[in-house]
């Protein structure tokens, strides 16, 4: 028999080689004859009387067409349809027929159906919709891998680029802590402490990621205030402490434009907040304060009393504990305050190895938004 040509070079060479067709129907002499016809042309044919015989047997192989009757006793086609698409979208599905109803034809196409031939047809006619059949398939699966490889592709981008971004930002700090010697360190002690502070809390591994993220550049703003005001041995003028105060404001306008850190600019902006509402830069309170900007806060305030400053020498571990807690309720989350505290012992020590630079797994491809997202 000569086939139609341009169904795709594909199902050219597939004809009649390993596939397999299911055929359904309860007229056995129907079953009968398809299986004899499609056994010449190479095809491996099995049989099923009715939809739920050919589910089971669909279970057990992985065919190719399922070509099946609509009207059968126990499941009839429509259902069997219904089943197959979502249980077996890889073998192509075709409807045969006596009954020339639009709405038989409709139901089966919404229900997965590649196709649909009436019976008595020529089987001109049956190759033609199994070849057509199996070429919408194998443009299916193509259409699914270019899908999968263009996301694999995007993926890969979006995480070269988040690595150039972290690079970038692990640049600046380590300017920062070039231009001040004293706060060498703070950062990563600050996440360190907020961390295990979080994990006290029994907060998710993905809160505790965000935290962590957010620790690490709650500082970054700094690197807009003059080398002069940061390393001053004396008491700030007031225009001085205006431009300290902008640094949260300063860290959200270098982070903002990525949005592979978009996720944590409130956290950032709002480190310097206190809980009774006087704090800075937007004057909220309580629980209105995001919650790792409180546990930063804590943090903040503990390591910068206990770490030596270019005004003063660092404080006794007890004394920055004790001027801690007595600032619980005004300036710090009474609640976080008492984890802190009761934890304190397990904080590291200064010299914990955990004070070299956070590496780029901190901020692995997991993209809070898409790069580009506006």
């Amino acid at each position: 028999m000569k086939f139609v040509q341009g169904i795709g070079a594909d199902s050219e060479r597939l004809w009649g080689r390993d596939l397999r067709l299911l055929v359904v129907d309860d007229e056995e002499f129907i079953r009968g004859v398809i299986r004899e016809r499609m056994e010449i042309e190479g095809f491996f044919v099995d049989e099923a009387q009715n939809g739920r015989q050919a589910l089971a047997k669909l279970g057990m192989g992985g065919y190719s067409v399922l070509l099946t009757d609509i009207r059968m006793p126990e499941m009839d086609g429509i259902a069997l349809l219904q089943e197959a698409s979502r249980r077996f979208p890889d073998t192509a599905r075709i409807v045969m027929t006596a009954y020339a109803e639009l709405d038989t034809a409709v139901a089966a196409m919404k229900n997965g159906a590649f196709d649909y031939i009436l019976k008595p047809f020529s089987f001109d006619v049956l190759f033609i919709t199994i070849r057509n059949a199996l070429h919408k398939k194998a443009m299916e699966r193509q259409l699914q891998d270019h899908q999968v490889n263009l996301e694999n592709r995007v993926k890969n981008q979006t995480e070269l680029i988040n690595k150039m971004y972290v690079r970038a930002i692990n640049a600046l700090i380590k300017a920062l802590e070039a231009k001040d010697f004293y706060t060498r360190g703070h950062s990563q002690r600050v996440t360190r402490y907020s961390v295990a502070i979080g994990q006290e809390m029994g907060l998710s591994p993905d809160h505790l990621k965000e935290l962590r993220r957010a620790a690490s550049l709650h500082d970054l703003g700094k690197i807009g205030v003059r080398d002069a005001i940061l390393n001053k041995p004396g008491k700030l003028t007031d225009e001085e402490i205006g431009e300290v105060l902008r640094h949260p404001e300063m860290a959200t306008r270098i982070l903002s434009p990525i949005p592979f850190f978009r996720k944590l600019l409130p956290s950032i902006l709002h480190h310097h907040e206190r809980f009774d509402g006087l704090g800075y830069p937007g004057r909220i309170k309580g629980k209105d304060i995001p919650l790792d900007s409180r546990i930063m806060a804590v943090c903040d305030a503990y390591d910068a009393m206990t770490s030596d400053r270019a005004y003063r020498a660092a404080l006794p571990a007890e004394d920055a504990a004790a001027e801690i807690l007595r600032c619980s309720g005004t300036q710090f989350d009474p609640e976080i305050v008492s984890v802190f505290l009761s934890g304190r012992d397990a904080i590291p020590v200064r010299n914990d190895p955990f004070t070299e630079e956070w590496q780029e797994e901190e901020f692995s491809s997991e993209d809070p938004s898409p790069v580009g997202e506006t």
